[in-house]
């Protein structure tokens, strides 16, 4: 990887002297954290982190400034650091921080507002992250140097008791008001109690009147410490009914860990609000399903959600306001998008026309991106402010020396979902082919004798594999769920159609090019990224990319090993599945059967789905990278 980056700048080098210039729905690690720390492949003076990868000079648009102008993320995870092996995003929260501050300082040169929003899961995701007792001990102060106005609970918050208690005691309390929990109750010292406040009512700089709400979707997985109000009961209890139909409300800004595409929730709060303000706007920031995108409700209703893992940070604008709603005047004119066409399947009359104008963009998460927009260069980007969290960030990483520790060298770079499951640049195809078969077995049982099939959900997986060195850190990465191995015996006869069977399992269901070109003409490298295609067209990423590529993935994969010359139905045979939908699994194995067996590493303790890729980096990875 070094050896190519290198190349790639020497050969940008070269053309500059002649041209110009991220519903998961598997259960999270409950216990048994541990971290990582960086590696340092080579220094980068402009960085960040000192092991980030250096982004090529690539084609960034210009953005439009509003009225109102909003930052938004969601579904950090716990990517604070930045993307280490993936240049196009190796920014980390420090850099952000610079950004934030020095946009906010131009907004108020235009005379504009400016706010920032977050739609929650801050847990599960990275060693630096994960790897600590409490989760989040190192990554959640970080969080909080940043200026959020809005915030909302994600489900990674509400899993598990430990976590749920620590963000209600720890973290929630720290926003002023501004960490809304519309729809979540918390037991405490045995009384039930709304975990943060249920809206928040404000001004901004320039006049707006707010009022904010923040929902998560009709999550069900929560520790018993927690209550979930379903979104449709929420909106009718009696504090939203009174807020809403409050008369001096300029602006619904709404936040919530919910999938923005075809949602039965935000559909439903999207109606109780326009029930008794039928034309004041309402816009709402989404999250939860890790995909850029753009949704638009009617003329004075629109949403975007902002990606995920720290790739991505949501630009929205609204124009046309009235001087009696804002002092603030629009420094670039109207907005590119007009809403005329309100979402049909309401029994009450939407707005179909309105002075709003909007734009909406999704910056990569790196530092051209943050420097084009604030005007700076790498020399007059960073700021105290940043580079105070950007050390705190490398100091913390350093406690935790676990985190350097190398697993051994990933031969290839393997996607999450670039490519279908039959392709072998597939993290599926490699885990059922490779290395499920070589790790995954019993002791004494990863022979012949013993036909197994080594199934997995693929909301386990989580991120895609790189080429290059292999962490702990990389390992919560890819997959930072403790579900643990298991197998039961059972007769071939329904073994063999136990992955046809689980593809269609209603409980555990969930929500459905490589490299770098350049180009002569601009003197720029095109790389692969996102291209994304919402309400409003194609023109919604800031950085141009040629398409990465998607593929759906199915609900499971499963690897079938010595089972090819099985021609009798009654062959006993070893189904291997992970703790999380063993139950699930039981249900379509039956005959000759045993109980469900876990298994066991090399030094008898428990082998979880988050030991799999370094089991395999272990032993069978070179550790020359």
């Amino acid at each position: 990887m070094l050896v190519k980056l290198c190349a790639a700048v020497a050969a940008l080098c070269a053309h500059l002297a002649t041209a110009c210039d991220d519903h998961d729905w598997t259960s999270p690690l409950l216990s048994g954290y541990v971290n990582h720390e960086l590696m340092r492949r080579h220094d980068i003076e402009k960085r960040i982190q000192p092991n980030a990868l250096t982004t090529l000079p690539q084609q960034i648009k210009d953005i439009h400034w509003g009225q109102l102008n909003i930052l938004s993320t969601t579904d950090t995870h716990g990517w604070l650091s930045g993307h280490l092996l993936d240049e196009n995003y190796s920014a980390d929260y420090g850099d952000l921080a610079s950004f934030v501050r020095k946009m906010k300082a131009k907004a108020d040169r235009l005379g504009v507002d400016l706010l920032l929003v977050d739609s929650g899961d801050l847990h599960d995701g990275t060693g630096f992250g994960d790897a600590t007792e409490p989760n989040g001990k190192l990554t959640l102060p970080i969080f909080k140097q940043l200026p959020y106005d809005l915030l909302s609970i994600g489900n990674h918050e509400l899993y598990t008791t430990e976590i749920a208690n620590n963000t209600y005691r720890n973290f929630a309390p720290h926003w002023g008001g501004r960490y809304v929990t519309s729809n979540v109750d918390i037991y405490d010292n045995g009384v039930q109690k709304p975990f943060s406040q249920r809206y928040a009512y404000y001004e901004t700089k320039f006049g707006i009147r707010v009022m904010s709400f923040a929902f998560i979707f009709n999550f069900t997985g929560n520790s018993n410490a927690t209550v979930v109000t379903p979104v449709g009961d929420a909106v009718q209890q009696p504090w939203f009914q009174q807020q809403v139909r409050r008369t001096d409300i300029d602006l619904f800004l709404v936040a919530g860990h919910i999938t923005l595409r075809d949602s039965e929730e935000w559909r439903l709060v999207y109606s109780a609000i326009r029930q008794h303000q039928p034309s004041t706007p309402i816009q709402i920031f989404g999250g939860h399903r890790h995909v850029r995108d753009a949704v638009a409700w009617d003329a004075s209703a629109m949403g975007t959600a902002a990606g995920r893992y720290c790739e991505t940070v949501g630009w929205t604008t609204i124009d046309g306001l009235s001087a009696n709603v804002t002092r603030a005047t629009s420094p670039m004119g109207n907005g590119t998008i007009s809403i005329t066409k309100p979402m049909s399947g309401y029994n009450f009359t939407q707005p179909s026309q309105s002075d709003l104008t909007y734009t909406r963009q999704y910056l990569d998460f790196n530092r051209p991106t943050f420097e084009k927009h604030t005007e700076s260069t790498d020399q007059t980007f960073n700021t105290s402010y940043g580079l105070g969290i950007t050390n705190n960030i490398t100091e913390s990483r350093n406690t935790l020396p676990q985190l350097s520790e190398l697993f051994g060298c990933s031969p290839g770079s393997y996607y999450l979902s670039r490519y279908p499951v039959s392709d072998s640049r597939s993290l599926f195809n490699y885990l059922t082919t490779t290395v499920f078969p070589s790790v995954v077995y019993a002791e004494g049982r990863n022979t012949s004798a013993y036909p197994r099939i080594i199934m997995t959900n693929t909301g386990g997986f989580r991120y895609d594999l790189l080429e290059g060195r292999f962490t702990i850190d990389n390992a919560y990465q890819t997959n930072p769920y403790q579900n643990l191995w298991q197998y039961m015996t059972a007769p071939w006869g329904v073994a063999k159609n136990v992955l046809a069977n689980m593809q269609t399992d209603r409980v555990y269901k969930r929500q459905d090019s490589n490299g770098t070109q350049y180009n002569a003409t601009t003197g720029l490298y095109e790389t692969a990224g996102y291209v994304t295609e919402d309400d409003f067209g194609d023109d919604g990423d800031n950085t141009i990319h040629f398409d990465q590529g998607f593929a759906s993935t199915p609900h499971y994969v499963a690897a079938n090993v010595s089972t090819s010359n099985i021609t009798d139905d009654d062959t006993l045979v070893d189904v291997y599945v992970t703790s999380f939908f063993a139950a699930a699994t039981a249900k379509y194995l039956d005959g000759n059967t045993t109980d469900w067996i876990n298994v066991t590493n090399s030094t008898g303790g428990s082998f979880a789905s988050f030991d799999t890729l370094p089991a395999m980096a272990r032993l069978f990875w070179s550790k020359d990278c």
